[in-house]
């Protein structure tokens, strides 16, 4: 890896996140130092076989015709596409799900900062899977799936990583399922996939499958660890690997595949210092979901009542979506004096809350009682912050 400004959480493989979402969502596109690293091995520094780099594609549909393509010839071949898309851990806030429930969780403690807000360069798979006979009629890609598995380093469950997502989401016209060269107008850096990576936009992150060396439509899901037996929200009542495993709840949980509806509060400020019995507070944030977020909210009083905040950046369909807005909170001071046995040791200070939820134009809400599971996986329960004035 180049320069990192991130917290380390695991050396070997390698897991990090930025420690401050202050500076993280100063930037609308995640600068690289900021943009965090998750590992299932070792990272593989592949520029040397670039010019001999292969991807093959197989499967069992009907028709279509098996294709190793030179990723060097790819590029040249076909339309580069550009999307904005946020890379997002199916593990983040898995820390915040620990803290709310009282509950331990299995995994690496993910704050708040496993979010990445990216331009990616790259080939769309839909052309590259068109070109190779797949049928364009969504009948016809009905109970299929594209399975990526990449066989450059072992993982720590796996002999190699993997994950699949249904045919007819990458065969969607108006989506952007794309290999990926480049990222932020660059090339892959080794720690991203180089020299090429699955980017599933509005897809959680397990599924944007670095360095990427085969592609197989299947009828059934990959195989793989990471499909099969980890990134499920299984249900509150399997406390252990062993009993998900016994009573199959493996087998019976589907696999995360889309974003939910998230939000996040990132900093609070205190506008009106002199003021001993109001305050205004600004208050700001990130939003994600699968499509574009409609609508973010906040409250002071515990979710009695809710303020709509501005969305400050939002681009295209699948990018994060930075929020801002105001607070003005009335403070009992004689309240305070008391609560300090009528001593005042200076400004007497409250703690004040806030909380956030979105919406997105799909019609989704933020589930903010979301529950725990064994895995910490796909925490969606309200933004939180506090600030003492």
């Amino acid at each position: 890896m180049g320069k990192t400004n991130l917290r380390v959480l695991g050396q070997t493989p390698l897991n990090a996140e930025p420690p401050c979402l202050v500076e993280l969502t100063k930037h609308t596109i995640t600068p690289l130092h900021l943009a965090y690293a998750r590992n299932h091995s070792v990272i593989k520094d592949l520029a040397s076989e670039f010019d001999s780099y292969t991807v093959k594609i197989d499967g069992e549909m009907e028709g279509m015709e098996e294709k190793v393509l030179n990723v060097k010839d790819m590029i040249a071949s076909f339309p580069r596409k550009v999307v904005v898309a946020a890379l997002i851990c199916a593990g983040n806030r898995r820390a915040k799900m620990q803290e709310k429930t009282g509950k331990e969780v299995r995994g690496i403690k993910w704050s708040e900062g496993t979010i990445a807000n990216a331009r990616w360069g790259g080939v769309l798979l839909r052309d590259i899977l068109i070109s190779t006979g797949i049928p364009e009629e969504e009948e016809a890609q009905k109970g299929f799936h594209v399975c990526f598995a990449s066989n450059v380093a072992p993982c720590q469950d796996d002999t190699s990583y993997g994950g699949s997502i249904p045919l007819e989401e990458v065969m969607d016209k108006d989506g952007a399922a794309m290999l990926a060269y480049e990222m932020n107008d660059a090339p892959l850096t080794p720690d991203h996939g180089f020299p090429l990576r699955v980017v599933v936009p509005g897809y959680f992150g397990m599924r944007w499958v670095k360095w990427v060396d085969r592609i197989t439509i299947s009828r059934n899901e990959s195989p793989n660890f990471y499909q099969q037996r980890d990134y499920k929200m299984l249900p509150e009542c399997v406390s252990s690997p062993e009993e998900a495993t016994q009573e199959n709840w493996w087998g019976r949980t589907p696999s995360m595949q889309r974003l939910n509806c998230n939000s996040v509060v990132a900093h609070i400020q205190c506008l009106t210092l002199a003021c001993p019995d109001q305050k205004t507070l600004k208050v700001a944030g990130y939003a994600y979901s699968h499509c574009p977020i409609s609508r973010v909210e906040i409250s002071a009083d515990g979710g009695e009542t809710w303020h709509e905040v501005r969305i400050t950046y939002q681009e295209g369909n699948w990018s994060w979506s930075l929020w801002e807005g105001e607070l003005v909170i009335d403070i009992d001071v004689d309240d305070l004096e008391w609560a300090s046995h009528g001593q005042r040791n200076g400004r007497p200070k409250t703690k004040i809350t806030v909380i956030s939820r979105a919406f997105d134009q799909s019609g989704n809400a933020q589930d903010t009682e979301c529950r725990w599971n064994l895995r910490g996986v796909g925490f969606c329960g309200v933004g939180v912050g506090s600030i003492e004035v």
